[in-house]
């Protein structure tokens, strides 16, 4: 079912109260500050454009929940936009709205597929509705927070707050150190059931399977030192920490999944990697090596054919198109060969109708979409949960952006999960696909002072 949690009718127009603050810490360190209130949130971009703004709220007006019971949890997103969206002095594009998470299982209520029902302990949505936000550039230092009366309380006072909070020295870490690392699938296993996928490429049932594998480690830390450990010594394009009811989560993904102005929409899927080496000339052996590789080439192409899909659902006729392809980035422990796909919604369509459209990710499925999906969900001993959803944020102003959730934890009492997965195609080799997933891991748990 749908449910929320509101504190007060929001107005028909928004009052709004923007103030400067002048040079804050890195938000991962304040949010010590705020971590208090409930529902804490922190988006932090790494090196790159996505990194020049980050983002903390807390304490949201409202509570957005899509379970397995029924209902519709994008109406809920839907409802957000009000009259008066965005202050003109703000300077950061997010000013407030939502930040939650799309999980993966929710494509089970989005599409018709051959699949018995299953419990999913994280829900299928789950998103706070936040009506102030602190925003620091990462180019200056400064920070600035934003208020509006949406949510049904002062603006002022939300500012004031904020400002009295941010005036406290955060607190200082703790040290983060995982433990008892298991996996659901060790090499043996995974290698089995890579060749069942094998078998069905074979029998003409698809043509890619992104299989996974969870490995589960002791987590007594609190979610937010795990984050600043992790964003410190992992640092990602898209990292974030979202303190949701059912769990938990902390993630350091490279990928955005979709990100839209409410006109325009653009995608970035990743599909095929190579290791990276400490030896620069080696480094750069591999890096040539996945740009060249006809088997990543060919794997990142049958992704970017099925965003192309889906974007086709809701984008303008003629408007989509892919104008970079096999793009080789470099990331903490892997290169990743990366492809560029754009659009222009159609009339009438919304950066919402983008996210259903898309869910999941085509570069965590395979191809065709529902068939890989089937095939997961009969391979991978434990449903998916928020890993490979989307983790998001969605201002009143309709503007979307979204990121893959993978190289994402998944932390309730106690425990915390980390699921990696490798593409599987005709040609692939049981072993090295289980050493991509094991590369994939490898940068994760060693920032939290553990291995596999």
């Amino acid at each position: 079912m749908l449910a929320t949690t509101r504190r007060a009718r929001a107005p028909e127009t928004s009052t709004w109260r923007i103030a400067a603050v002048g040079a804050v810490p890195p938000l991962r360190e304040c949010a010590s500050n705020f971590a208090d209130l409930p529902h804490l949130a922190v988006l932090d971009g790494g090196p790159g454009a996505n990194g020049r703004w980050t983002y903390l709220a807390a304490d949201p007006a409202q509570c957005l929940v899509w379970d397995a019971h029924g209902g519709d949890g994008f109406a809920g997103l839907e409802a957000l936009r009000g009259p008066d969206d965005r202050h003109p002095d703000w300077p950061a594009p997010f000013s407030g709205g939502a930040i939650g998470y799309l999980a993966y299982d929710a494509v089970f209520a989005l599409e018709t597929l051959r699949v018995p029902p299953a419990p999913a302990p994280a829900g299928y949505l789950w998103a706070g509705v936040y009506d102030r936000v602190i925003a620091r550039d990462e180019a200056t230092g400064e920070g600035w927070v934003a208020a509006t009366s949406h949510g049904g309380r002062d603006p002022q006072r939300l500012v004031d707050e904020a400002r009295a909070r941010l005036a406290t020295p955060p607190a200082r870490p703790r040290e983060v150190r995982a433990s008892g690392v298991t996996t659901n699938l060790d090499r043996a296993a995974y290698g089995g059931r890579v060749e069942r996928v094998l078998d069905y490429i074979a029998a003409g049932d698809c043509y890619q399977v992104n299989l996974a594998r969870r490995l589960t480690f002791q987590c007594q830390a609190s979610s937010l030192d795990v984050y600043r450990q992790l964003v410190d010594r992992h640092p990602a394009p898209f990292g974030a920490l979202i303190r949701a009811g059912p769990v938990d989560v902390v993630s350091a993904s490279p990928e955005l999944f979709i990100r839209s102005n409410g006109r325009r929409a653009v995608a970035r899927p990743i599909k095929g990697t190579r290791p990276r080496s400490h030896d620069p000339a080696v480094d750069q052996r591999r890096a040539r090596a996945l740009r060249a590789s006809a088997k990543e080439r060919a794997e990142n192409v049958m992704i970017v054919d099925v965003m192309r899909n889906d974007f086709g659902r809701v984008c303008a006729p003629g408007s989509v198109r892919a104008p970079i392809l096999w793009s080789v980035e470099p990331h903490p422990t892997v290169w990743q060969l990366v492809s560029v796909i754009r659009g222009d919604l159609a009339e009438g369509a919304t950066s919402v109708d983008l996210l259903r459209a898309c869910s999941p990710s085509g570069s965590v499925t395979g191809a065709p979409k529902l068939r890989a999906i089937e095939i997961i969900d009969e391979l991978e001993p434990v449903r998916r949960g928020v890993y490979c959803g989307s983790l998001f944020r969605l201002g009143f102003d309709g503007a979307l952006t979204a990121s893959v959730a993978i190289r994402t934890l998944q932390i309730a009492n106690g425990m915390a999960s980390l699921d990696v997965g490798a593409g599987i195609v005709a040609d692939s080799d049981p072993d090295l696909e289980f050493d991509e997933t094991a590369d994939k891991a490898r940068g994760i748990l060693a920032a939290l002072g553990a291995r596999e």
